[in-house]
C-alpha cells in the first residue's frame, strides 16, 4: 500500500510550542486563583471588612503577606508537576501538531492490521485489532474540534467535520464487523483504510481523511430520534443554565417561595430561546408544545 512515509513523519515532528502554551495558561490559571485566595484571605484577616474571621484563623504572618507570596508559593508546587508532565508527555510522543495526533491511531490499525493477515497468525491477534478500531473515534471528534478551531471556528465547518469524521468512524467499524467472519480480507482493508486516513491527515486534507468512495452510508434518523436529540440538548443547557443562575440568587439571600415559579417560567422560555436561535421560530413552536404532550394524556405533535 501507498503510505507517505516523509509527510507522516513530518506531521510527528516535535512541536515546542504546544506544551509551552499548554503550561502558560495552567499558570496564569494557578497564578488568578492564588491571588483570590490572597484576597480573601488578607480580606478576612482585615477588622471590620466583610468577611468575619473566625476564632481558629491565624492572621499574625500571612495576614500581612503581600499577594505574590501566596502565588510565589502554588506555582513552586506547580512547577515539578508541570516537568513530570512534560516528561510523561515526550514519553506518549503527544507534543505534536494537534490535528496530527489521530496519526498515532490510524498507525497503530494499520501495524495491527499487518500482524493479523500474517499467516499463523492467532484470533487474538485480529481482538486486539478491533479494540484498537474502536478506540478511534474519540482521536477523530477531538481532531475535528481542533481543526474547526484553527481555521476559524465557525459552525458550518465544524458541523462538516464532525459529520465527516462520524462518517470515517463508522466506515472503520463496519469493516471490523466482519473481522469474526473473514478475518484476513477485513484486516487488509483495515489497513488500506488506515493508510488513507494517515497520508490525508498527514497533508492536510481534513475535510476528507478517507475519499466518498470509502464512507459507509450512515441510515438517517428516524424523525423522532432527531427531534428527541434537538430537544434534549437543548433541554439539559436550559437546566444548567436555569440551576447555576437561580441557585446563586438563592445563595444571595431571595426567597425560594419566589424563585421557583419563576425558575420553571425560565425554563421554558430559554428551552424556545435555543431552539429558535439554531432552528428557527416555527421549530421551536414546534418542538416545545412537544414537552406539553409528554405531561399530558394526549400524545405530542
Amino acid at each position: 500500500m501507498d503510505l507517505h512515509v516523509a509527510e507522516i513523519r513530518q506531521a510527528l515532528m516535535y512541536q515546542s510550542g504546544t506544551f509551552r502554551r499548554s503550561a502558560l495558561k495552567f499558570l496564569v490559571f494557578v497564578s488568578g486563583m492564588a491571588i483570590l485566595m490572597a484576597a480573601l484571605y488578607h480580606g478576612e484577616c482585615t477588622p471590620g471588612g466583610t468577611l468575619n474571621p473566625r476564632t481558629t484563623d491565624d492572621c499574625t504572618h500571612l495576614g500581612h503577606a503581600p499577594w505574590w507570596y501566596f502565588m510565589a508559593a502554588l506555582d513552586s508546587v506547580v512547577l515539578p508537576m508541570l516537568g513530570l508532565m512534560w516528561v510523561s508527555e515526550a514519553m506518549r510522543g503527544g507534543m505534536i501538531a494537534r490535528c496530527s495526533r489521530p496519526l498515532y491511531q490510524l498507525l497503530d490499525v494499520l501495524a495491527f492490521s499487518a500482524a493479523v493477515t500474517r499467516p499463523g497468525t492467532p484470533y487474538t491477534e485480529s481482538i486486539k485489532l478491533s479494540q484498537r478500531v474502536s478506540q478511534l473515534g474519540q482521536p477523530l471528534r477531538t481532531f475535528a474540534d481542533h481543526a474547526s478551531s484553527d481555521f476559524g471556528n465557525r459552525q458550518a465547518l465544524r458541523g462538516n467535520l464532525v459529520a465527516h469524521v462520524n462518517q470515517v468512524d463508522a466506515t472503520f467499524g463496519k469493516v471490523a464487523n466482519q473481522l469474526v467472519s473473514d478475518r484476513e480480507s477485513s484486516a487488509r482493508k483495515l489497513g488500506e483504510l488506515a493508510a488513507l486516513g494517515a497520508n490525508s491527515i498527514a497533508v492536510g486534507r481534513f475535510a476528507a481523511v478517507l475519499p466518498a468512495e470509502e464512507l459507509a452510508v450512515d441510515a438517517p434518523l428516524e424523525p423522532d430520534q432527531l427531534d428527541g436529540r434537538r430537544l434534549a440538548k437543548a433541554c439539559l443547557w436550559s437546566v444548567a443554565s436555569v440551576t447555576t443562575f437561580f441557585l446563586a440568587l438563592s445563595l444571595l439571600g431571595a426567597p425560594s417561595a419566589l424563585l421557583l415559579p419563576m425558575a420553571m417560567i425560565a425554563f421554558i422560555v430559554l428551552v424556545y430561546g435555543i431552539l429558535a436561535f439554531q432552528y428557527g421560530l416555527l421549530e421551536a413552536s414546534r418542538l416545545t408544545r412537544s414537552i406539553g404532550g409528554f405531561f399530558s394524556a394526549n400524545p405530542p405533535m
